[in-house]
């Protein structure tokens, strides 16, 4: 089986593999008369969030879930905005840097220009991610 992260060199196969899809956004057959780029990089982002939503505990990841919905916009707006102000301020003693690029991420989902830088920011946590994991398991071994 092969990974969805490894280079993908069959040109008729649509799918959505970050380093195939993300470095030729146009390389297959076809791709550009069914998806914008804005769209495809807005699906991308989803991915990326619902790979990080598998991640997190039941709990969380349901909030995730509802705040990603599209009728879900009124809340993540705000809430994305609060997010970016707080990071802004993050030398205050309650505030913290780590609210800026969850601020970003959330309000990427809703402005089409910063979906690009993105999904392909979203896309290489996911590679080190998985490179962190598959290193800690040869360690075990």
């Amino acid at each position: 089986m092969r990974d969805r992260l490894t280079r993908c060199d069959a040109v008729t196969q649509h799918h959505l593999c970050c380093l195939c899809a993300l470095r030729t956004p146009f390389r297959h057959a076809g791709w550009m008369e069914r998806t914008s780029v804005s769209e495809y990089y807005k699906l991308e982002i989803d991915r990326h969030f619902a790979w990080f939503e598998a991640k997190l505990p039941a709990g969380p990841a349901r909030f995730v879930a509802w705040l990603r919905k599209p009728s879900s916009i009124y809340v993540r707006i705000p809430l994305a905005l609060l997010l970016i102000v707080g990071g802004i301020f993050s030398f205050l003693p309650v505030l913290g840097l780590w609210m800026l690029p969850l601020g970003l991420l959330l309000f990427a989902q809703d402005v089409p220009f910063l979906q690009k830088p993105t999904a392909q920011l979203l896309g290489w946590i996911e590679r080190k991610w998985i490179e962190r994991e598959r290193a800690k398991a040869a360690e075990k071994r």
